[in-house]
C-alpha cells in the first residue's frame, strides 16, 4: 500500500501539544531529494503502531502481521520539500530477499525492539550485523534504535545499558537511541527528531551506482564544481502489499520518552 501524507512542519498543526515542544530540525536539501526510511525489528514490537501514531496521531488497537507497507510523506520546511518513503517491513524471516532489498536501498533505519522482550533485542543485533555485511558505508548510515512499549511497567527485560554494551561491541555506528511507547505521540516524534538530527545530506547520496537514477544537469554541474560531492540517489520502489484495514482507536495516555546519543567512534 502506498500512502501519501503532506505535512508543513512550519505550521502550528505540525507541533506536539506538550509543555516544552521541541523544534523540528531543518534539513536543507534539493527540491528533488527523496529519502527512504526503513523500519526493521522482530514481530509484535510495534513498528506499524509507531508509524501509524506518527502519521495519524492514533494508536492501532488490533494487531495484523505486516508483509510490507510503504508510506510517502512530504515535509515542508522554509519552502523546501523533503520527500520521505517510510517502509514498514515484516517482523519475521519468511521474506529474506525483501529484507535484503530493504537494507540495500535505505538511506536510514529505525530498528525497533520491545523493552519487555530480550529476544526482540537480540534481533536488533542480528539486523545491525546484516546492515554491516551489506553496506560498506554502514558507519555513516543514520540508525535509530528504539525500545518500544515503555508503558508496560514491571516486565522490562532490556535497559539502556544493554544498548550501550551492544553498540560498543559492534563498533563504529552513526546511531541514536530512544525509548518510547506507541501510545504517546510525543515520544514517537522523539524518534523522528533523533533521526533527523543524525541525517546528513551525504546520506542521501550513498547508494551504489546500480541503484542510482539519472540526476539533473544542474546537479551534474554542481558535482563538477565540487568533486567531493556524490549524486543524489533515488532508490527504486519496493513491491508493496496491502494489509487489511485495522481497527483504530486513540489514546490520550502520556508517557515520558528517553533518548540517548549513541555515536560510537
Amino acid at each position: 500500500m502506498y500512502i501519501q501524507h503532506d505535512v508543513n512542519l512550519n505550521s502550528p498543526a505540525a507541533s506536539v501539544n506538550s509543555p516544552n515542544p521541541k523544534p523540528i530540525p531543518i534539513i536543507m536539501v534539493d527540491q528533488d531529494t527523496r529519502y527512504r526510511l526503513v523500519l526493521l525489528g522482530a514481530s509484535r514490537t510495534g513498528k506499524s503502531s509507531i508509524i501509524h501514531m506518527f502519521l495519524n496521531g492514533k494508536f492501532l488497537e488490533t494487531y495484523k502481521e505486516t508483509v510490507e507497507d510503504l508510506h510517502y510523506r512530504e515535509f515542508t520546511v522554509d519552502d523546501k520539500t523533503v520527500k520521505v518513503d517510510i517502509l514498514d517491513t515484516a517482523g519475521n524471516m519468511e521474506f529474506p530477499a525483501m529484507r535484503r532489498l530493504s537494507i540495500a536501498t535505505s538511506h536510514a533505519f529505525i530498528l525497533v525492539y520491545s523493552v519487555d522482550s530480550m529476544e526482540s533485542f537480540y534481533e536488533i543485533r542480528c539486523i545491525i550485523e546484516q546492515i554491516k555485511e551489506q553496506r560498506t558505508n554502514y558507519a555513516e548510515i543514520p540508525i535509530v534504535i528504539v525500545g518500544n512499549k515503555t508503558d508496560r511497567t514491571g516486565v522490562r527485560e532490556v535497559d539502556e545499558q544493554h544498548v550501550r554494551t551492544m553498540l560498543n561491541e559492534l563498533g563504529p555506528l552513526h546511531c541514536g537511541f530512544v525509548e518510547c511507547t506507541a501510545l504517546d505521540r510525543a515520544s514517537i516524534i522523539d524518534i523522528f527528531l533523533k533521526l533527523l538530527s543524525l541525517v546528513q545530506l551525504s546520506s542521501a547520496r550513498s547508494l551504489s551506482p546500480i541503484l542510482r537514477r539519472k540526476v539533473s544537469e544542474r546537479l551534474k554541474k554542481k558535482e563538477f564544481d565540487d568533486k567531493s560531492e556524490k549524486g543524489f540517489s533515488r532508490s527504486r520502489s519496493l513491491i508493496r502489499r496491502t494489509s487489511v484495514k485495522k481497527k483504530q482507536t486513540s489514546s490520550n495516555d502520556k508517557h515520558s520518552s528517553k533518548t540517548l546519543d549513541c555515536l560510537i567512534s
